[in-house]
């Protein structure tokens, strides 16, 4: 009896396991609320497009993650996000907000049709078909400059009262807080968004639809054996994967206030890849995680080196992640995974190692 009672304490978590798994989210929200007090401007607007490009990978995990549907297309659904923003403000005249929920829902249709291949193709045939829209989508922006704006950009404007009259002004996200700079303002609204998508996220993968998609990514015929519908499985998550997408594209629109054909090459699918890769792929905070190892990469350390270093930033960046990989395969949080693991078999082993050495002198 009384072997059954210790079981089933230990089986619930003690008040300092709650303060371990609760303390490092904590501090995660101190240092996230007073970086905008720390640093410069310039410094939290590039903070911010690390949000966005966080988002974009945080679409494109739940895709190929959790879905195991590879995409190299990713930077083309981020364009298609931040083209449809940028016109709906321009041209018709559309509400900030309203415009982030349009292009989500462009781009979600976008990324059902493009998704339709994966019916019939995927991994590596999959991948260079995604390749193939990356490449293309800069092409077509130039092809239709007369609503993109081809390669003089399309500058994002709306209507404003200006000295009495209406003018059309750049686009700006104004602070309407008392002691907040439009850059402090700007990171608050940009981080509340980037939380709520990634808290969105976990509990869709948390759900019973994220274990249909896991289930799909691990043996599709056993899935549809099971009942899972894996047809419409695999082309939902490409449409919320591309919806995802493109709310980082819309909030990368509001943050440049103006676009080019040049920011969506297949560079920029190609770097939101390697967020989900170094982060961790099939883990919640990994893109995120990897989004900020890019952004310090590229903004911050490259920028410390010597002129002639900086034409090699490709090459060096093509190293450390070589190196991540052979020391972490999993990313980041998987490295942390293993880590704590053999952290916690290790302590198991020593408890378990006291009782049974004192067993054969109690028995004596």
């Amino acid at each position: 009896m009384s072997a059954t009672v210790t079981t089933g304490a230990s089986s619930h978590r003690s008040p300092g396991d709650w303060a371990l798994k609760v303390a490092p989210w904590l501090v995660l929200f101190v240092i996230l609320a007073i970086v905008p007090f720390q640093f410069p401007s310039f410094r939290v607007e590039q903070i911010c497009f690390w949000m966005t490009l966080a988002i974009a990978a945080c679409g494109l995990n739940l895709l190929t993650g959790y879905n195991g549907q590879i995409s190299v297309g990713h930077g083309a659904l981020f364009g298609i996000g931040a083209y449809t923003t940028g016109i709906l403000i321009t041209e018709f005249g559309v509400p900030l907000f309203g415009a982030t929920v349009a292009s989500a829902v462009v781009c979600f249709a976008a990324g059902i049709l493009i998704g339709l291949p994966a019916l019939r193709i995927k991994g590596l045939y999959l991948a260079l078909v995604t390749l193939a829209v990356a490449t293309l989508f800069p092409l077509l922006l130039e092809q239709f400059s007369a609503i993109t704006g081809g390669s003089g950009g399309l500058q994002i404007t709306s209507p404003q009262l200006y000295r009495g009259e209406m003018r059309e002004r750049p686009i700006r996200l104004e602070s309407p807080v008392a002691g907040l700079e439009n850059d402090q303002w700007k990171y608050f609204v940009f981080l509340g968004i980037t939380v709520v998508i990634f808290i969105l996220s976990r509990n869709l993968i948390k759900s019973r639809v994220g274990r249909s998609l896991v289930a799909v990514r691990d043996n599709e015929v056993a899935a549809e054996s099971s009942g899972i519908p894996v047809s419409q499985v695999k082309i939902v998550t490409f449409g919320l994967s591309a919806a995802i997408a493109g709310i980082g594209g819309s909030l990368f629109a509001l943050d440049q206030g103006q676009l080019y054909p040049s920011s969506f090459t297949i560079v920029l699918s190609i770097y939101i890849l390697v967020a989900v890769v170094v982060g961790g792929a099939a883990s919640i905070i990994g893109p995120a995680i990897g989004a900020v190892f890019y952004g310090l990469f590229s903004d911050v350390i490259v920028q410390q080196m010597p002129d002639r270093i900086q034409p090699a930033r490709a090459v060096i960046l093509g190293v450390l992640l070589i190196l991540l990989m052979l020391l972490a395969p999993g990313g980041i949080v998987g490295g942390f995974r293993t880590l704590q693991a053999k952290w916690s078999a290790r302590r198991s082993s020593t408890h378990s190692s006291g009782p049974a050495a004192a067993g054969p002198e109690a028995t004596a």
